[in-house]
C-alpha cells in the first residue's frame, strides 16, 4: 500500500492508522520515493523503536550512506557528546529565561496582525515572522542581516516554496556559511544567546564543541525551529477557530498545547530508521539493511494509550511522541512548547473571539516532508 495514506482529513488521524494498530501494527508500505519499509503504528512499538541502538536514523527519499554528517542522522558516541553539551545551553531552565522576550514578541506581533484588519492570515502574518523573531533571538543575528537569514532558510527548505534542489543546495550553503561567520564573532565578541551559550558549554569533563560544531547545531536549531513550530502554531490557532468550545483561559494553556501537540497531523515527520543488524519490533524480523518508519501521529493516537485519542482531554498523562522518543528526542522541545503557548496566548488575548474567515472545506493544504503538511493559510476574522 502506498503511504502516507491518501483521502483522509487533514485535522484527523488516517483511520488505516487504528485498523493497522489491530490488525497488522508492523507492516509494509511503499513510499512515493520508491522505498519499501516497514511502517510501526503502536505507541509502545515506536517507543521500542527510537530507544533500539540496533537502528541507526535515516530520513525517507534518502540514500542510506551510513554518514551522520547531520545532529538528525547522526548516532554513537559523537552524537551522545554532542547532545551532551548541547543540552546544557539548551536545558528547560535556560529555555525559561527566555519567556519574557518571547512572550513580547508574540503580543507585539499579534498587535500588528490584528491592527491590519481583517481577514488575516495566522500563518504567514503571524506565526512564520513570530518563530522567525524567535530564531533571531535566540541565535542573537544581528538586525542587519535577518531578511538574508529568511531568505536562505526558505530556500534551504523550500517548503514554503516550489522545490529546486539546485537553489537549495546553494541556499543551504550560504546559510552554513553564514552561521559560521556569526559563531565566529560570537567567539570574538560573545552575547547573551544560544550560540555564546553552545561556544561557552561545556561537559562534566570540561569537553566543549569545536566551532564546526557549533555551527553545525545552529543549522540544525534553524532548520528544525522554523518549518515545525510555525506549522503547528498555525494549526493550533486554527484548531480554535473551527472548534469554539476548546478551553481558552491562560491557566490551562500548558495542558491544552500538549494536547494539540499530540493530535497535530502535520508537524511530526516520521521518525526513519534502518536495521544495522537483524531485530524484531512488535514480534516482527527485520533484517540488517531493512528500512523502517515510526508513524509518530499513529501512536499519539493509539487507544491502548490515550483513550479516545481525538478528544481533547486536559487530563491526560504526558508522554506522547510529537517530539519523539529516546536519543533522538528533540533537544528544543522545551523551546518549541513555549514558542505555542506564547504564540496561542497572544494571539487569544489579541483577537478572543476569533474564527475561521472561510469554511474549512475550502482551506488548501501542502504536502511538505513526506508526513509533513500544513494549511496553505489560515484566514481569520474575529
Amino acid at each position: 500500500m502506498d503511504y502516507p495514506f491518501t483521502g483522509t482529513e487533514p485535522m484527523r488521524c488516517p483511520p488505516e492508522f487504528a485498523r493497522r494498530q489491530d490488525e497488522e501494527p508492523v507492516s509494509r508500505v511503499r513510499l512515493a520515493s520508491g522505498e519499501e519499509v516497514w511502517l510501526v503504528a503502536r505507541y509502545a512499538d515506536i517507543r521500542v523503536l527510537l530507544a533500539d541502538q540496533r537502528f541507526r536514523p535515516w530520513l525517507p527519499g534518502t540514500p542510506d550512506t551510513g554518514a551522520g554528517g547531520l545532529l538528525f542522522t547522526m548516532t554513537g558516541p559523537q552524537h551522545t557528546r554532542l547532545r551532551r553539551i548541547a543540552a546544557k545551553a539548551l536545558s528547560p531552565r535556560r529555555v525559561e529565561l527566555l519567556r519574557p522576550r518571547i512572550e513580547q514578541l508574540a503580543k507585539e506581533l499579534a498587535a500588528d496582525l490584528i491592527g491590519r484588519g481583517q481577514p488575516a492570515d495566522v500563518l504567514a502574518g503571524f506565526a512564520i515572522p513570530f518563530v522567525l523573531a524567535v530564531l533571531n533571538e535566540l541565535l542573537g543575528v544581528p538586525v542587519s542581516a535577518r531578511d538574508d537569514l529568511r531568505t536562505w532558510v526558505d530556500g534551504t527548505v523550500a517548503v514554503f516554496t516550489a522545490p529546486n534542489y539546485e537553489e537549495m543546495a546553494e541556499a543551504a550553503q550560504k546559510l552554513g556559511g553564514f552561521l559560521a561567520e556569526l559563531v565566529e564573532a560570537k567567539r570574538n565578541a560573545p552575547g547573551d544567546d544560544l550560540l555564546t551559550a553552545l561556544i561557552q558549554a561545556r561537559d562534566d569533563d570540561g569537553d566543549a564543541l569545536s566551532a564546526d560544531e557549533v555551527t553545525q547545531l545552529a543549522f540544525a536549531v534553524v532548520i528544525a525551529g522554523y518549518v515545525p513550530p510555525a506549522n503547528a502554531l498555525a494549526q493550533a490557532v486554527l484548531r480554535l477557530a473551527v472548534e469554539p468550545d476548546l478551553p481558552r483561559e491562560p491557566g490551562l494553556m500548558p495542558a491544552l498545547v500538549e494536547e494539540l501537540l499530540r493530535q497535530d497531523q502535520g508537524s511530526a515527520a516520521d521518525q526513519g530508521r534502518v536495521a544495522v543488524e537483524d531485530a524484531d519490533i512488535g514480534g516482527v524480523p527485520i533484517r540488517a539493511g531493512e528500512f523502517v518508519l515510526a508513524a509518530l501521529r499513529a501512536g499519539n493516537h493509539d487507544t491502548r494509550r490515550f483513550p479516545e485519542p481525538d478528544v481533547v482531554d486536559l487530563g491526560r498523562t504526558p508522554g506522547h511522541l510529537t517530539f519523539g522518543h529516546g536519543p533522538h528526542h528533540c533537544l528544543g522541545a522545551a523551546l518549541a512548547r513555549l514558542v505555542l503557548q506564547a504564540g496561542v496566548t497572544a494571539l487569544l488575548d489579541a483577537a478572543p473571539r476569533l474564527r475561521l474567515a472561510v469554511p474549512v472545506e475550502e482551506l488548501g493544504w501542502r504536502r511538505m516532508f513526506l508526513t509533513l503538511q500544513g494549511p496553505v493559510s489560515v484566514p481569520i476574522r474575529w
